[in-house]
């Protein structure tokens, strides 16, 4: 553990073994569930796990993050999010080896360049402009190991839905936007 780290609770399943009366099996039967502590995985240091070596691949427009000065790392993966941008440290981390997550990560360095800073945590109008840029991204440069049309609806959804729009809606009414993110990293080097 690292110094200063903190452990938080989480229910554990219980579970007791007893001889089956029937069959003369002992098996294992919950009991219950109980609390113990956990730590975080970013709260240990240590020798890295088989899990994590996540081997990226060579994405297509990495170049343009490089040019921004912007380093492109594997992390491990967890099921809260693929990736993530930090506008401070100029680094985009992935948990996958998906384009689509790749290139939701670059349009947010891309509007934060535009805008000049972004919006804390995950605001909506972001979060929609960064995901319709990163389809659009995928068909133009061809990459489409599977469809995730499906997913990337969904998630326009739910950020749409909190700022009461449609799915629909919440595309135009970022369309303008999406496409400035979409021209300055489609820009072709070292024109202005």
């Amino acid at each position: 553990m690292k110094k200063g780290a903190r452990s938080f609770r989480i229910l554990v399943p219980s579970f007791v073994k007893s001889e089956n009366e029937e069959n003369g099996e002992v098996e294992n039967y919950l009991r219950g569930f109980m609390c113990r502590p956990v730590f975080r995985l970013e709260d240990t240091d240590g020798e890295a796990l088989d899990y994590e070596m996540l081997e990226l691949p060579d994405f297509p427009l990495i170049e343009r993050a490089e040019e921004w000065g912007i380093s492109v790392k594997a992390i491990p993966g967890n099921y809260r999010y693929y990736g993530y941008y930090i506008p401070g440290r100029k680094e985009i981390a992935l948990a996958t080896t998906e384009e689509g997550v790749f290139f939701h990560e670059l349009a947010h360095a891309a509007h934060e360049q535009i805008k000049g800073a972004l919006k804390p945590g995950q605001d909506s109008l972001q979060e929609i402009i960064a995901e319709l840029s990163a389809q659009v991204l995928c068909r133009m440069v061809g990459k489409r190991n599977r469809d995730t049309t499906g997913n990337s609806y969904r998630y326009i959804g739910r950020y749409a839905e909190k700022i009461k729009l449609t799915p629909q809606a919440a595309c135009l009414k970022v369309m303008s936007e999406t496409e400035k993110v979409l021209n300055l990293i489609l820009k072709p080097k070292g024109v202005e």
